[in-house]
Parts: structure tokens; sequence; C-alpha cells
């Protein structure tokens, strides 16, 4: 996630679908839908809370059911701006997922995790990363993604935004267009690793942003869940 906290008694909300095709393995479906609605509260303008829901789907003909959700704490230690409006953000979060899953989607135990992030933005260039921790837990009934297997595992996001529209920037914080790619990686204890390049589109609002990009994977060495063959990702973000 990004190094933002929204200030003090303030909500961001974020809601990404993400829709998968799975390389077929036995009677596992070729395509799955993962909804995640994130929550975050903010308590200074330093600090605030997060709450992580995700909802998954197999195929066509199954309802969505509740995965184990995240619970945690943000510490945003760095946000630093010059008079040229450029920005530097870092940010710490640490928090564990709860045994809340209903059928095949749970660990059926608490899970640590950790999230360092940053960003830096200058003119029409901004890059951000991430590295997230998840500690080792019981194996989903049937993983499909990264976390879902059992093993400790690390993610790794980086992104490159270029912003289309304005060519210079807003001093009253108008709506923008960006032009974006993300570099997506993943390596479980065990040793399974994947990787994907996402290029798409931002459309970003005082209040509301949207996103629109593909997963692209570009190296995939699976042993215990079928590979994934591609993805759509869809993004919303509200702030109030």
């Amino acid at each position: 996630s990004a190094p933002t906290v929204p200030p003090a008694g303030h909500f961001i909300l974020r809601t990404t679908a993400t829709r998968t095709l799975h390389e077929k393995t036995g009677d596992a479906p070729r395509r799955t839908q993962l909804t995640r609605t994130r929550f975050d509260y903010g308590l200074s303008d330093e600090h605030a809370l997060f709450l992580d829901l995700p909802f998954r789907g197999r195929g066509h003909r199954h309802d969505p059911t509740l995965g184990d959700a995240s619970l945690g704490w943000k510490w945003r230690f760095q946000d630093l701006n010059n008079e040229e409006g450029d920005t530097q953000r870092a940010s710490l979060s640490l928090g564990a997922t709860l045994p809340t899953g209903a059928d095949r989607h749970t660990a059926e135990e608490t899970v640590p995790l950790a999230e360092l992030a940053w960003m830096y933005t200058a003119e029409r260039i901004g890059v951000g990363t991430s590295l997230a921790w998840q500690g080792a837990g019981e194996p989903y009934g049937r993983p499909l993604f990264a976390g879902e297997s059992g093993e400790e595992s690390l993610r790794l996001a980086a992104a490159l935004t270029y912003r289309l529209i304005p060519a210079k920037r807003d001093p009253g914080f108008g709506a923008s267009t960006y032009l974006i790619l993300e570099a997506l990686g993943t390596r479980e204890d065990d040793g399974d690793t994947e990787l994907a390049i996402a290029p798409g589109l931002l459309y970003e609002a005082p209040h509301f942003a949207a996103e629109l990009s593909l997963a692209i994977p570009t190296h995939s060495e699976l042993t215990d869940r079928p590979e994934s063959k591609g993805a759509l990702l869809f993004g919303l973000r509200f702030r109030w």
C-alpha cells in the first residue's frame, strides 16, 4: 500500500477487484475474483488504523466468501515536501491476519504481517515501492494466491507513474490522469516465486481515484497452487 495516512478523524476507503485466469489443475476453477476492501482511519497526522477485508469468488456459480481479514497500525515516519511541490513519504505497517475466513479461504489462525512503503514524486514522474512480509500459518483448503499456501512469504511491489494530464501540476489540486507501470513479485519460504508486470491508467481527483491495469505474468515457479495466466485489476479510492 502507499505510505499515505488520512488526517485525524478521517477515513480512506480502498476497494480493489482482481479477476484472475489460472492454469487448470484437476477440478480447480480457471477463473477467480478477489475483492479487497480496506479502511484506513487517521489517529493523527502520522498514525492510522487499518482493516482489510478480502472476499473471493470461484468461477461464475459461487458467491464470494470472506477470507482472513487483516487488522493493524500504520505509521508514516517520513513526510517531506519542498517548495517545488515534490514529496517523499515512507511508512511502516504492523498487524495480523485473523481467522475470519469461510469455506476454504482461511488459515484458521492468527498470522503476523509487516510492510514498509516508500514513495517519491517530482514534476510529472512518481516512483514507489513496498515490501510486505507475512508469517507462516495453516494453508488454505485450496490455495490460489500468495500467502494462502501456509508458507512465510515476501511480496515486493514497485510502481512508476507519469502524469499525462495536465502537463503542469495544478496548484489547486485538480484532477490528473497518469500512465502507470507496476512490477509485482512474491517469494515464499519453500522457494515458490511469481513475477508480473502491470501497465495501466490512474485517474486521481481531490476526493477519489480510479485505476485500471492488466497484470501480465513474466515468471512463475509454483509447486502447491496453479499458476496465474493473467489478471485484470480495478481499484477505487475514496477519502472523506
